[in-house]
């Protein structure tokens, strides 16, 4: 993210440390946030979603953090790393003053143990393919290990490169070489874990087959010993979920003695307890969004941050015109952006006819390939020679009134700039997601990528030909495209990489491999006593600054 939007309430002092704000009394150092969702675990390791993220980055640590601004990565659980000539063994050096919540020191054996559990096929964690398993020596046979057999998930688990050669050092080989790997150890699920702690909820040792007893001790906030800034105090389930500071925490006490997470499903419901001052940070609901910015009051409260995030369309290009790369482009440049997001989406985002978002290495928007051009769009068209088969595509919208308002408003631009009618094809949305996972669809939007980290590579994998009826939708296949993507992948060298994957963007751009359409911002709402905050592009969703919580405070306030 740049300065410029990293900047909103940057903090008036550090973690601890004296400040000139009128700081409120420790009984009022409460934030009251709304997550949206209950998670469905308290384990960090088997958590997939931002509003179970949220509570994870509280209650544990993982090796690094994204920078403020995305720049790089920060120690967190350790404080440097280094990288074998060959690429292939990330040693990692730990903090040697971490401890867990409980009292009891982190060591090299706790990360090892929690690498495992995440691996476990067992447990069937939502994040290990591909970040994990595609990278780290001997997991690559992740998805075939029979989970019935528990001799057969501890070989498995067994032969992974990972060691602990002592208390503060953690290795991990992998299986080739990845530049990127670095940004993989900021996930947050890449955690240690207590083997004491899970056995003794468990009943005991237990067989690697049982997910049950492996996740027992998540079950109870007593149990769930953390290594992060924050513990649970209370999970008031389907309601909230209260934390408190870790004592033990290796860095200086945080201001806020409580962040309380609510659970509240209706934006409208939030918004409301919002006015009354029940929660002090909010999203603002997208039918509120108007109202709020016209508010004397609520106004000054609102900031609207840009998101990792980029929305575009899929066209199938195994169906006839539209293996065509003048019909795609025409559909791309057909479309006005600027009026989608200020007229749709109340202007939550910002047009964006190129692939890598704002916030991170790799924005470029000097290709202007896709951008909008209804008479370059036409002549496209006609070029090809098929405006009468592009006429008889439909576009699969999911049936939400989010997504039919948006799908229509690409239809109809599509008729007014191009001359061609294309249905909506509307059906439930889990449908939906089946039919484009079989390649069952012409047009499909918009689709879409939340970035994992800000590194290029998890962006460039999704195109990948190996991604079709994966990610890449629309099964576009470019040898050249992905031999970039590759060496990419595995150049240690920046200003390589950087240039290789400048030149992969452009081929998805100049091939209308999908058409870009927006990259969409955050509105959230957040008292004026609410201080300290350092919003970034990699926060957790309507939960601005919560990557650094145990910065923030509550000032005096009526």
């Amino acid at each position: 993210m740049t300065l410029a939007t990293a900047g909103v309430f940057i903090a008036a002092c550090g973690p601890g440390g004296t400040t000139t704000e009128n700081l409120a009394s420790p009984d009022k150092q409460i934030l009251r946030a709304n997550n949206g969702t209950e998670p469905n675990s308290f384990d960090p390791t088997q958590q997939t979603y931002t509003y179970e993220r949220a509570v994870g980055i509280q209650t544990f640590d993982s090796l690094f953090r994204a920078k403020a601004d995305g720049s790089d990565v920060e120690p967190v659980g350790a404080t440097s790393y280094n990288v074998s000539p060959d690429g292939l063994t990330y040693t990692f050096h730990l903090r040697q003053n971490e401890k867990w919540s409980d009292g009891k020191p982190v060591v090299a054996g706790d990360w090892v143990y929690g690498w495992k559990h995440f691996l476990n096929p067992a447990l069937a964690a939502g994040y290990v393919d591909p970040f994990f398993d595609q990278t780290i020596k001997g997991a690559s046979g992740y998805g075939n290990v029979d989970v019935s057999s528990a001799s057969a998930v501890d070989a498995y688990l067994n032969g992974l490169g990972l060691s602990a050669p002592d208390d503060h050092t953690f290795v991990v080989q992998l299986d080739h070489p990845a530049a990127y790997f670095k940004w993989v150890a900021t996930l947050w699920m890449a955690v240690p874990l207590r083997k004491d702690i899970i056995e003794q909820a468990a009943g005991g040792a237990f067989a690697s087959t049982d997910a049950t007893k492996a996740e027992a001790w998540a079950n109870n906030a007593a149990t769930i010993v953390g290594n992060g800034p924050y513990k649970i105090k209370e999970i008031a389930s389907k309601d909230h979920v209260t934390l408190v500071p870790n004592p033990n925490y290796w860095a200086p006490a945080p201001h806020l003695q409580q962040i309380i997470y609510y659970e509240i499903a209706d934006g409208n419901t939030a918004y409301s307890q919002y006015q009354t001052g029940a929660l002090d940070v909010i999203g603002v609901p997208l039918a509120d969004v108007t109202v709020v910015r016209s508010d004397p009051k609520l106004s000054k409260e609102a900031i609207l941050i840009p998101t990792l995030s980029q929305y575009w369309i899929s066209m199938n290009t195994t169906r006839a015109p539209l293996d065509d790369k003048n019909v795609r482009m025409a559909l791309a440049k057909s479309v006005d952006r600027d009026k989608l997001v200020n007229d749709i989406e109340h202007g939550n985002g910002k047009s964006l006819s190129t692939f890598i978002p704002k916030g991170m290495s790799g924005y470029d928007t000097s290709d202007n390939a896709q951008s909008f051009d209804p008479a370059a769009a036409k002549q496209l068209l006609a070029t090809s020679g098929k405006k009468d088969a592009l006429a008889k595509m439909k576009l699969l919208t999911r049936n939400t009134t989010a997504s039919k308002t948006l799908n229509q408003f690409l239809a109809d631009q599509w008729s007014t700039n191009l001359g061609v009618n294309i249905q909506l094809d509307v059906i439930d949305s889990k449908t939906v997601t089946r039919d484009i996972r079989k390649g069952q669809f012409d047009i499909y939007g918009l689709d879409g990528w939340i970035g994992d980290y800000p590194d290029q590579q998890d962006w460039f994998d999704i195109f990948v030909t190996g991604s079709c009826h994966n990610l890449n939708w629309g099964c576009l296949s470019d040898p050249s495209y992905d031999d970039l993507v590759t060496k990419a992948d595995a150049e240690s060298d920046k200003t390589k990489r950087a240039s290789m994957y400048s030149q992969a963007q452009k081929k998805l751009i100049d091939n209308a491999v999908v058409a870009f359409m927006y990259q969409p911002y955050e509105y959230d709402l957040v008292k004026s006593y609410v201080k300290g905050l350092t919003v970034t592009t990699t926060d957790d969703q309507n939960l601005p600054g919560d990557g650094r919580y145990n910065t923030a405070f509550i000032t005096q306030h009526t």
